[in-house]
């Protein structure tokens, strides 16, 4: 008797159609690619949509981090944290925390 079983085909993710997702995922595109103003452009084109987004907030702060912009990137880290405490998740206030606190080493002084 063979222990073979077929492969099913992966569910495939509807493309969004929320502004605010649509820009989220270009910009998350960009930073993959090094892209990183156009990155910035399109993360803040998605929190003109949806400003309460703690993904978009943290992401933004990564990529503020990449440019070197400290001032920023504690600002959008900290956004993150708030928003995410709201939501009272755990591993995500944790990941957020954790963020913050490298950016403030990393920048003391700079804000």
């Amino acid at each position: 008797m063979s222990d073979f079983k077929p492969k099913l085909p992966l569910p495939v993710k509807p493309v969004p159609t929320d502004p605010a997702e649509i820009h989220f995922k270009n910009a998350w595109q960009c930073r993959k690619h090094k892209q990183h103003e156009e990155a910035i452009r399109e993360f803040k084109k998605s929190l003109h949509h949806s400003p309460n987004k703690a993904a978009t907030h943290f992401n933004l702060g990564l990529t503020y981090d990449d440019v070197g912009d400290g001032p920023q990137a504690i600002t959008h880290a900290e956004q993150a944290l708030q928003l995410f405490t709201a939501g009272n998740v755990a591993k995500n206030i944790a990941t957020a925390q954790k963020l913050l606190n490298k950016f403030r080493k990393k920048y003391s002084g700079a804000t």
